[in-house]
């Protein structure tokens, strides 16, 4: 039953401003720091050390209400117009398009 399980989204795209990208993402959290965001646990900012350029946020969303998917939760954080501004932020310092990826987890050590 995925209702219980974790989700993760992985957005991957090439940028020449990785410092602009981790204010970005501290922003994200700063913001919600004291919000009840739907689900979000936290995001990782992952430079690719083969491929100079490439970079990923790996966000990771749980499972608020058990009658609701964390993916479904994600899904609600992404319509928020919060996330709509900080997306054409992200834009602005990015190359193109960003490759989406969604996962749902299996297993998580303790």
């Amino acid at each position: 039953m995925t209702a219980n399980r974790n989700f993760t989204q992985i957005m991957r795209f090439h940028s020449d401003q990785p410092e602009e990208l981790v204010r970005l993402a501290a922003e994200w959290d700063n913001l919600h720091a004291m919000d009840d965001i739907v689900g979000y646990m936290g995001q990782h900012v992952l430079a690719d050390r083969e491929n100079p350029g490439e970079y990923l946020i790996v966000a990771e969303f749980g499972v608020v209400d058990p009658d609701i998917s964390a993916a479904d939760e994600a899904m609600k954080n992404n319509e928020r117009p919060i996330t709509q501004e900080w997306h054409d932020k992200l834009l602005a310092v990015i190359d193109g398009e960003p490759e989406y990826r969604e996962y749902d987890e299996l297993y998580r050590t303790g």
